[in-house]
């Protein structure tokens, strides 16, 4: 029982940023090689690709193996077995499927090369997942991060979004997927669920993903943050202006004392039923801290393996989803006989999009609910907390895609590959996007629709040239001191951060 709850734990790794698995270290003493055994890709300056296939080996700045070199057509290729460090920008393991599936840009069935935009901002861009915008009247409006804990093939699960589409009129509406980010997505399967309700009602996905139909909300009369303020204000309406902890905090947390908790009181009916939370909310940008700086950046060209084979091992996955269980994610504890007791938890979301959750809770005996969240110092944002009183599980049903396009013009091939998941994968590489058409129909009278995005697939990270280093590295320790280092680090850099994050992208074609 202890085996299956570690393994499962590990599909609560839903932080867009978040990757935590023992290495084996790449053992390096003094001239020693680098030796890494998974096949990687070498991404250069000039825009061309290096695939090795049997993976490589690092010594006196260069990087040698049995490669071939690809222009950015992807159509030339030469074979080479060496190539400096300096004229390479970033580097990826990679893995081919059993059944690849289609490219969304070019007409080489195989992910090498990648575009001139993506080099121009290559040493610029930070974060994770593949992100989906929704598209009306030439604008486009952030909905989603797929599957953000799926960081690599054995991590692929089903992940599930509500979108914020609002009735629409003519029967379907326009999704773009789209790569904005340093990484190779493998998306395997995409469909939309359709819920059906009452006209002042909305559907929230629950902590598994099933949908939890909610009427009239309220607001807390009480929420306050470990620091002692007043935040109401700051999670009453759903506004973008959004709860984050003080300074103060970030420069006092130690190894006994690193979370933060938020306090919330809300007024109920005597002997009310089951109520639902209902919560707006994304984490800040403390895994992405965590997974660069610490995970990555520490273990340089190890990291590669990491990626590329330590990721698949059973005990890398126990001991590391036991750790990230215990610390990561948002812990919803309410007050009962005089104590704060815990009922529920869900995984990390992702810094990206705000996701919309609904979180049954007990009901309450005496008019009052009082509810705490606890999580590592500042890891969340909450742009609102609310509270359901009428809450029902819904029903739904699924849609797949109607159409498809790319850049390149439609391409009705890529509605085959996402229509299951059975491992024949849409592959998009940095700077690619894909348009998918939803034939929804209309909506009945007297009802209303709430929309969700259902999701599987995986991505691989790549690691920027300034992560790799012939400097020996030890291998990540799933632990407090690793998070203490990131807490550290990311106070630092947290008051620039964000804005960067959200200023800095690949542009998509």
């Amino acid at each position: 029982m202890r085996l299956i709850l570690a393994i499962s734990s590990l599909f609560l790794l839903s932080s867009c940023v978040v990757r935590h698995l023992e290495v084996t270290p790449v053992a390096v003493s003094g001239d020693a090689p680098i030796e890494v055994r998974s096949p990687v890709k070498a991404h250069l300056v000039d825009g061309s690709t290096i695939v090795f296939p049997d993976g490589i080996t690092v010594a006196d700045n260069v990087v040698r193996g049995n490669g071939q070199r690809y222009d950015l057509t992807l159509q030339n290729s030469v074979s080479v077995t060496e190539i400096p460090i300096d004229e390479i920008v970033a580097m990826e393991s990679y893995q081919t499927p059993v059944n690849v599936g289609a490219t969304a840009v070019g007409s080489v069935g195989t992910t090498v090369g990648v575009t001139a935009a993506a080099v121009l901002g290559i040493m610029l861009v930070f974060g994770s997942c593949p992100t989906v915008y929704s598209l009306e009247a030439d604008s486009a409006v952030l909905e989603a991060e797929l599957f953000s804990y799926s960081i690599a093939p054995a991590f692929q699960m089903r992940d599930i979004d509500r979108l914020g589409i609002p009735a629409t009129t003519s029967g379907y509406f326009d999704l773009e997927v789209r790569n904005e980010m340093l990484e190779t997505h493998y998306i395997d399967h995409l469909e939309v669920l359709e819920v059906v309700h009452g006209p002042d009602q909305k559907a929230y996905p629950d902590k598994k993903g099933r949908p939890l139909v909610a009427g009239n909300l309220i607001s807390p009369t009480v929420a306050i943050d470990q620091a002692g303020r007043n935040v109401l204000d700051a999670v009453s309406e759903a506004d973008g202006v959004a709860w984050s902890a003080t300074e103060e905090r970030l420069a006092t947390v130690t190894e006994d004392d690193f979370l933060n908790h938020l306090d919330f009181e809300f007024n109920v009916p005597n002997n009310s039923g089951d109520v639902a939370l209902v919560l707006r909310l994304r984490n800040s940008l403390l895994n992405t801290v965590l997974l660069y700086d610490v995970m990555l950046q520490e273990q340089s060209f190890s990291a590669l393996d990491w990626m590329g084979q330590d990721l698949s091992r059973l005990r890398n996955k126990i001991e590391t989803g036991l750790w990230y269980r215990k610390h990561m994610g948002l812990t919803i504890s309410v007050w009962d006989n005089g104590r704060y007791r815990k009922v529920k938890r869900i995984g990390d979301q992702g810094p990206i999009a705000w996701s919309e959750r609904a979180v049954s809770l007990p009901g309450s005996g005496d008019g009052s609910l009082k509810v705490r969240f606890s999580f590592v110092a500042d890891n969340w944002r909450f742009d609102r907390v609310a509270l359901a009183l009428d809450s029902e599980r819904g029903n739904y049903r699924t849609i797949s895609v109607g159409s498809s396009a790319t850049s390149d013009g439609d391409r009705p091939d890529i509605v085959g590959y996402l229509a299951r998941a059975d491992e024949e994968y849409l592959i998009t590489r940095p700077g690619e996007s894909v348009s998918l058409r939803f034939n929804v129909g209309e909506e009945l009278d007297g009802t209303a629709r709430s929309f969700f995005l259902a999701s599987e697939g995986y991505y691989i990270e790549w690691m920027r040239s300034a992560w790799l280093s012939q400097e020996h590295r030890k291998q990540f320790d799933p632990g407090t001191d690793a998070l203490l280092r990131a807490l550290n680090l990311y106070a630092q850099k947290r008051d620039n951060m964000r804005e960067q994050f959200d200023a800095i992208k690949i542009e998509t074609r």
